[in-house]
């Protein structure tokens, strides 16, 4: 990412380091190191630090939808009510999107078979209208999730991973050795499975998710030797 700038570019960079997105922070912070520039690069590092004991302590959990409490040797994944409160407005937003975008195709159909003047101005705003549709149709993707993660939860206790969560709508609960879980990666989901069963995803493209889905597995899995 850094290769093409110049020392003194790079200098540039660390002084706005906070600015920067945490990959950002790790390539700069590898690129100083590999050219060995003559530069204090503590605050840098301190940054990297913080942002990765944060990591370690599923603080960005919760911008997976989750989070997780520990309690004596047991630890539980339960999604978030915010989660939950953002796909409630998403399919209330899918559903007056697609309904703009419904008008929107009636009303192309009625400019294209009216016999009245045609309207540049009319064509434009029920194009509009469709692609708020379209974007409605996405928003509904919510319905799933929500239906998929109602009376979800996700428990280690003392090595036995029980969960809960609906498959074809229907709450099922799985009783599992920890050994079975474990992470997959496909494409560009990260995914945690019980065995054959998919827990939750990440997307890996981004290294706070990718790196709290392992931190997490790992917690999961490591939960009652910590103790």
């Amino acid at each position: 990412m850094y290769k093409e700038k110049t020392d003194r570019e790079l200098i540039e960079l660390l002084a706005i380091h906070k600015k920067l997105t945490f990959q950002s922070q790790l390539n700069l912070k590898a690129e100083l190191n590999h050219r060995n520039i003559q530069e204090n690069i503590t605050d840098l590092e301190n940054t990297i630090s913080e942002k990765i004991s944060e990591i370690e302590n599923l603080d960005y959990l919760k911008n997976l939808g989750f989070k997780a409490d520990k309690f004596g040797n047991s630890i539980k994944v339960t999604r978030t009510d915010k989660a939950v409160l953002v796909d409630i407005v998403a399919i209330v937003l899918g559903t007056i999107f697609c309904l703009i975008g419904f008008f929107g195709i009636l009303g192309l159909i009625g400019s294209f078979s009216s016999e009245g003047e045609f309207s540049i101005f009319s064509l434009i705003t029920e194009i509009g209208m469709i692609a708020i549709g379209i974007l409605g149709v996405k928003f509904l993707s919510g319905i799933k999730r929500l239906i998929d993660y109602a009376g979800f939860e996700l428990l280690n206790n003392n090595g036995t991973i029980t969960l809960k969560k609906r498959f074809d709508t229907k709450l099922v609960e799985i009783q599992k050795n920890e050994s079975l879980l474990e992470l997959k990666e496909q494409s560009e989901l990260m995914t945690l499975k019980l065995e054959n069963d998919d827990i939750l995803s990440a997307n890996t493209n981004n290294i706070i998710q990718k790196m709290t889905i392992s931190e997490l597995t790992k917690r999961l899995k490591t939960v009652a030797n910590n103790v």
